[in-house]
């Protein structure tokens, strides 16, 4: 199946700012398999992420729109677990109301994935502005050979791990990831400086 594999290339470029080659390989990829596997399956996950690290969680809200159980028979085992994670992560970061209940409900679905439920954490730890949490869910990231997913979790935590999250996406040939707040931190920091 070539169509993962060449989605997942597109995804590379999307995350270096190549936006001529994330076409190119984008083409391929729609040729390389069936339509509703990109559209719904890999696809979504491997768009969703370089949506999120550009900062257009609404973009990727809507990319991830369908319910995790409207598309399990497009995305099996690994990619309904990214979906899932991801989707309760573009929840929070585009202050959906049903985002702490998306990120509740994905935790049956992820069961048993060391990786989505790292993400899961992620996402809780943004919703609940918590930075323990997030330097946990980068540390276990790290330890599962996740480095990308890792700096991206140390960007959020700011201070100085954004600047060590920032070098270590640098030293992997990507942009830096946008600055993004949850919606209601962006909001509490409004209300301290009025």
């Amino acid at each position: 199946m070539l169509g993962p594999a060449a989605a997942s290339v597109a995804m590379i470029h999307g995350l270096r700012d190549d936006h001529e080659a994330r076409e190119r390989w984008l083409a391929v990829a729609g040729r390389a398999g069936p339509v509703l596997d990109h559209r719904h399956g890999y696809g979504a996950v491997f768009d969703a992420m370089v949506l999120l690290h550009h900062g257009d969680a609404d973009a990727a809200l809507e990319r991830l729109a369908p319910e995790p159980d409207q598309v399990w028979k497009w995305v099996c085992w690994v990619w309904l677990h990214w979906y899932a994670a991801l989707r309760a992560e573009a929840s929070v970061l585009a202050g959906h109301p049903d985002a702490r209940d998306r990120v509740r409900d994905a935790r049956d679905v992820v069961a048993g994935n060391p990786v989505a439920t790292a993400l899961l954490e992620r996402a809780q730890a943004l919703l609940d502005s918590d930075r323990a949490r997030l330097l946990a869910a980068a540390a276990a990231l790290d330890a599962a050979g996740c480095r990308y997913q890792s700096a991206r979790t140390l960007v959020f935590a700011g201070d100085g791990h954004a600047a060590d999250g920032t070098a270590a996406l640098a030293g992997l040939g990507l942009t830096s990831v946008a600055a993004v707040q949850p919606p209601h931190e962006a909001s509490r920091t409004a209300d301290r400086a009025g």
